[in-house]
Formats: C-alpha cells, structure tokens, sequence
C-alpha cells in the first residue's frame, strides 16, 4: 500500500488461495478461521539514505494517515539471524483489520498527497517485492508494546494433512503454552498476490512466531533445546507440518492502529 500500487481485484485472487487451502472443509458446527490482510515490502536503501531518512517520511506519513480515520498498523523489521539468501536491508509489513479497509489505504496513497510521500519514500529506499498475505492467529501475542522479535519458517504441509487438521492440534498447543507461561504470539501467514511463484510451488504458509526481546526469544529457545519444548511440540504436531528456513527479525512499530 504505502510503497507501491496493487489492483484491488487482486483481494479477491487471495481469498480464493486461502480457501483453497481446505478452510472449506469445516463444519457449521466448527469456527471459522479470521483471516486479516497483512502487506509486506522488501526494501534497500538508496545510496546515502538510512533508517533515519525513513523515518523522516514515516512521520510526515502518519500524520497524513491520522487525517484519514484509516485502520492500519505498520512495522519496519530488519534482519537479524539470517542467511545469504536475505536480499533486503529493511521489511515493512502493515495490517488492516479487513480487505476492504487495507484496499481503502491502498486508494488514499493513490491521492495526491498519497503520491508526493510515495515519492519521498522512493528517494529513501528501493523495494524489489510488494506482496499481499494473510494472517492468522493461533495464539495472540500478550505484548501490547508494539516492537519485538519476529521468527519466520517457511512450512509446508504434509502429504494428506489439512489445515482443519493443524488447528485442532493449536488447542492443544494453546494448553500446553498456557502452562509453560509463554507470553509469545503464534501465527500463520498464508501467501497471496505478489508472493514469488517459487516460494508457492514449495510451501503453503510463513510460521510467525513474536517474542517482546531477544532475551524472551532466547528463553523460548531454552524451553524448547533444554526443556523438552521440541519434544511437546512434536508429540503436539506429529507429522502434519514440516518447517525450514527459519530466521529472526528485530521488529519496530511505526505505526499503532485503534484496532
């Protein structure tokens, strides 16, 4: 939305992938799932520019925002524990509380103030991907501070496995966390316009896990390495899901929504 253009038919494309994803398969009886639009860059800055200069343009871009009784929360999340194969200095990811109100952010950065900060923006960072997800939340982060940690896996699916499937296994992931006092957020994001075709052949969904510091994160790290987590969550998962990739981000909210 505030660094690029997307067509706002394109929601339509996300819900169907998502549904596609056997969130179909539920029964009257059963919740159904709350999916909320998630956008995400990949960016680097420009030769000269830093995180300061962006924040710059963040801060006359919030006060437009404030204008338009817009619902919207936006972090910039850099990397930390990575690998090679990171191609971006900086990550933004924005959320809406639906499609229709992340498609009405979209349209205001298509005014001409919208577009005089899309500029400005520009002159501070290039940004290679724009693409559009889904989130889903498997257990809500008790962090009301706004930045943190964020890990990221790539997961996919196992042969015969199904989304219903691994949210019945949540209540009981949800339990055991509730004993064990962790404070963390669990969520799932699950790709949807832009996301690169060869990250879609091979995974279905991100694995999104938020810690409040590095020094919870390394807890949780404990927990599972030394304390029997990975065997709970094993025992908890069995062979539904398979995860590589993981990688860790320092998340800074810029931007805190009503909702």
């Amino acid at each position: 939305i505030w660094r690029g253009r997307m067509q706002l038919t394109k929601l339509a494309t996300l819900l169907a992938i998502l549904f596609s994803l056997s969130f179909n398969t539920f029964s009257e009886e059963q919740e159904q799932p709350n999916i909320v639009p998630l956008e995400h860059f990949g960016c680097n800055y420009n030769k000269g520019k830093d995180r300061d200069d962006d924040l710059k343009v963040i801060s006359e871009w919030n006060e437009f925002v404030d204008q338009s009784g817009l619902s919207y929360s936006a972090y910039l999340v850099d990397p930390y524990y990575t690998n090679p194969d990171e191609q971006y200095d900086t990550h933004w990811i924005g959320f809406s509380p639906s499609f229709e109100e992340m498609g009405k952010a979209q349209e205001l950065m298509m005014t001409a103030e919208g577009a005089k900060l899309q500029d400005k923006f520009n002159r501070v960072t290039t940004c290679g991907e724009h693409d559009l997800w889904g989130s889903y939340t498997v257990r809500a982060s008790s962090n009301n501070e706004g930045g943190g940690i964020l890990t990221l896996s790539s997961c996919k699916l196992t042969e015969g496995s199904t989304i219903e499937d691994l949210m019945q296994a949540d209540v009981r992931m949800n339990e055991f966390a509730d004993q064990a006092g962790n404070t963390g957020g669990i969520y799932r994001w699950f790709p949807g316009p832009g996301v690169q075709l060869e990250w879609t052949s091979e995974y279905d969904f991100l694995a999104a896990n938020t810690a409040s510091s590095l020094s919870e994160w390394g807890a949780g790290a404990d927990a599972m390495v030394n304390q029997g987590g990975a065997a709970m969550q094993a025992s908890i998962y069995g062979n539904l899901v398979q995860c590589v990739d993981t990688r860790v981000f320092v998340v800074t909210q810029v931007r805190s929504s009503n909702n």
